[in-house]
């Protein structure tokens, strides 16, 4: 009988478990068949000749401090026009520090109703409105690696 409570007793339990996991010999699994290794094979990506395109943007911190940064003010939404309309209708997003198109994460009319967009310039957007979204009120959101910005947008 193991006489004692609580946490003490539980130690003493798992310290017996462990001597006898460690006391058991490499031939208690011996039943088991060992299974082939798989050879790992490349992927086809792997297999294509390396090109100048996969070579490394920057050579030195000098040259990548000099490169693009995604990274600033976040984007400011001025005006949508029209500031309603149906499913599939334009809108034209105007504004400020959109970025470029490598920065601009997405546009989106609600949660979960993403809208496909074409950035014409640092202030300007289209965007289509989304199909499958409820009609009413939904939310344009602008968003940018730098943060987002929303306004109303009437969903007939």
């Amino acid at each position: 009988m193991v006489k004692g409570t609580g946490r003490t007793s539980m130690i003493g339990i798992g310290v017996i478990a462990l001597v006898l996991t460690a006391g058991l010999s490499g031939n208690a699994f011996a039943d088991e068949k060992a299974k082939p290794a798989k050879k790992p094979t490349a992927s086809p990506a792997a297999k294509a000749p390396k090109s100048k395109m996969d070579k490394p943007k920057f050579q030195t911190a000098e040259k990548a401090a000099q490169g693009k940064t995604c990274f600033g003010e976040a984007p400011r939404i001025e005006k949508l026009t029209p500031d309603e309309g149906k499913a599939g209708d334009k809108v034209t997003i105007t504004g400020m520090n959109f970025g470029s198109a490598d920065c601009l994460r997405g546009v989106s009319f609600g949660p979960g109703h993403g809208a496909e967009f074409k950035l014409k310039d640092d202030s300007t957007l289209t965007a289509t409105v989304p199909k499958g979204g409820r009609k009413g009120l939904a939310i344009v959101t602008v968003t940018t690696a730098s943060g987002e910005d929303s306004k109303p947008f009437l969903v007939k």
